[in-house]
């Protein structure tokens, strides 16, 4: 009894861990969540587009790792930004999430000095990775944003 008990119970948590692991978020689409966050009123300045080979500079992300990508940056003097890059794979996404994290701190403390209202954007900054795919937003207002996540 016992035996049959131990191996239910084991068959139980294969599956309920193959069910758990077998679903991969979808990578987001930089023209369309791009699109979706500028409309969001998430921001307070114009965001301007960023040509590609100059947004992989600024972030420090080689370029030859990036499949598509939509990045806007403040047309004003504000920290708001909006990046999203997708990769051909998970490792060179992951690579990036870090250099957009190295660059959120790298603001951080650029701006903490002459422009500290700033910084309070930054602290509330959103990097994250789904699939191949990473996304940066430093915003005015994060509940959109938020909305957006959880799509």
């Amino acid at each position: 009894m016992k035996k049959i008990l131990s191996g239910l119970l084991a068959a139980v948590l294969c599956l309920s861990l193959a069910a758990c692991g077998g679903k991969e978020e979808t990578p987001f689409d930089p023209a369309a969540d791009a699109k979706t966050l500028l409309d969001s009123g998430a921001f307070t300045d114009g965001l301007e587009e960023i040509d590609r080979d100059i947004a992989c500079t600024l972030y420090g992300i080689d370029e030859t790792t990036v499949s598509d990508c939509a990045v806007y940056g403040s047309t004003g003097a504000t920290a708001e930004e909006l990046a999203i890059f997708t990769f051909s794979n998970h490792d060179d996404a992951g690579t990036a999430l870090t250099a957009l994290q190295n660059r959120v701190a790298d603001r951080k403390e650029a701006l903490a000095s002459y422009q500290p209202d700033e910084v309070t954007k930054l602290e509330g900054a959103v990097t994250q990775a789904r699939g191949n795919s990473v996304l940066l937003v430093i915003a005015a207002d994060y509940t959109p944003v938020e909305t957006f996540l959880k799509g």
